[in-house]
């Protein structure tokens, strides 16, 4: 059943000549990244506390801003041959600082290197905040740093004086970095060898979970493939996790991305598996409802979002698409929105995709597979075949809004509302089909992620367009 279309927030007491100048005046400022652009410049006013600040914003409006990324991981994952590729790709003049090699060029270091143990954390404080000094107004790679919490606290310090664009972790597993190590130090003695791998991976795996916990909001995590034939595939997954355009002067802008279609066109996969390539958040909303449910004392039951009223689903995502992790990270909204009013408060409040993804598929395709559907009743956890464990297959039940008779009803309130759901957004809107096999409909996904708008083109020096100066 097709909504009628509300206003949310200051707009519904607005007249019809107001509302018409601040809708064109938001789709301007959206298409343009006219947001993005201003918070950009806000945090470079904050961070360099220039005395002449608006000379100093119009020299901003002139260059492209300097990248500034850190990248860990564990030893032996081949992390400074990916760092050395993305000073090349992005940064020019490209600064690729490796703290390792900078450390190894003290020799009063040496012996506490050779022995495994981690140089002083005041030293290599002062050693990075050096090098970044030099090329603060040009950008670096900063590789390997930090390595302890005390060493990530000092990077977040405001007195170094940058805005930190990310921080990248990569991880493979510990049966491939012990390898990879191995390789590296085969001149060593064979005890020696050992001990020094097992203390450089207890040092690491000690740190990095509190490093994690404190850059939760920026970090991203990238699985390392263990062949060298996959190394394009990893440094492609890198830079998707940038969100950088090389030759631009716009401003770094998260992916907000929007995968619609009916239930049981794959909409979940996917949103999983784009949040992993682009190091978004995955927002997914049965767990938003179940928690908001509990919150506010209300029955937990696992109700379809079809059947939650605008204004309550409306307030539910709202709430967590301005979470700081989705503001910094950029988000992938799983099946939102799926009616008109629900389009709309997306729009109003700021919150527009930068990519929206409509999955297409039948409907005999869809009663078919959510006819084999079942749930995990304690997990909530769906499984259209049937799990390994046995306690697991002896609990599954068939929800009651999975019986054909209401799918179909779920895929007509679809229809009735889709249409007018992607008319709202027309310059990002996107068609996949949702039949094929689920890695060919990944890959059409990506390749519309990838695809730059015009409106994007238009801020690329490199496709011929003028920048923001």
């Amino acid at each position: 059943m097709a909504v009628q279309v509300q206003t949310w927030g200051t707009l519904g007491t607005m007249v019809a000549e107001q509302k018409e100048a601040g809708s064109k005046t938001a789709e301007f400022l959206e298409a343009n990244e006219v947001y993005d652009l201003f918070g950009h410049l806000l945090r470079q006013v904050i961070v360099h506390q220039p005395s002449n600040p608006i000379k100093f914003l119009q020299e901003q409006l002139k260059t492209r801003p300097p990248l500034s990324v850190c990248v860990i991981g564990p030893p032996g994952i081949n992390r400074s041959k990916y760092c050395a590729q993305i000073a090349q790709d992005y940064l020019s003049p490209a600064k690729h600082i490796h703290v390792g090699k900078l450390l190894r060029q003290r020799k009063e270091l040496k012996e506490v290197i050779e022995a495994g143990a981690l140089v002083d954390d005041q030293i290599v404080i002062e050693t990075v905040q050096a090098e970044l000094k030099k090329h603060r107004n040009t950008g670096w790679v900063l590789d390997g740093f930090p390595r302890t919490r005390v060493q990530a606290q000092a990077l977040s310090n405001k007195d170094m004086g940058f805005c930190l664009d990310k921080i990248l972790l990569l991880n493979t597993g510990e049966k491939v970095i012990r390898q990879r190590y191995e390789q590296k130090m085969a001149g060593l003695a064979g005890d020696n060898k050992e001990d020094l791998i097992n203390t450089r991976l207890q040092q690491y795996q000690r740190h990095v979970i509190s490093i994690v916990e404190l850059f939760k909001n920026v970090i991203r995590q990238i699985e390392v493939s263990a062949g060298d034939d996959d190394q394009n595939v990893t440094y492609n997954t890198i830079k998707a996790n940038l969100h950088v355009r090389p030759y631009s002067n716009a401003p770094l802008r998260p992916p907000r991305i929007c995968v619609v279609g009916p239930c049981g066109s794959g909409r979940s996969t996917q949103c999983k598996i784009v949040a992993k390539q682009y190091g978004v958040v995955h927002v997914d909303l049965p767990p938003l409802i179940r928690a908001h449910q509990k919150a506010n004392g209300m029955t937990v039951e696992d109700i379809p979002p079809e059947y939650m009223s605008d204004e309550e689903l409306c307030s539910v995502v709202g709430r967590r698409l301005n979470e700081t992790d989705c503001l910094r990270k950029g988000w992938v909204l799983d099946g939102f929105p799926k009616t008109p009013a629900q389009a709309e408060f997306l729009r109003q409040s700021h919150l527009w995709p930068t990519r929206l993804i409509q999955l297409m598929i039948d409907e005999e395709e869809i009663v078919n597979r959510v006819s084999h559907r079942k749930v995990d009743p304690i997990t909530c956890i769906a499984y259209y075949r049937s799990p390994n464990s046995v306690a697991v297959r002896q609990r599954l039940v068939q929800a009651d809004f999975d019986q054909p008779n209401n799918v179909k009803a779920r895929v007509k309130m679809h229809i009735e509302n889709i249409d007018r759901v992607v008319q709202t957004f027309p310059m990002v809107a996107n068609a996949v089909s949702g039949k094929d096999e689920i890695t060919e409909v990944t890959k059409n996904i990506f390749a519309r992620l990838d695809q730059s708008l015009p409106t994007e083109l238009a801020q690329d020096a490199s496709a011929g367009g003028e920048g923001y100066s």
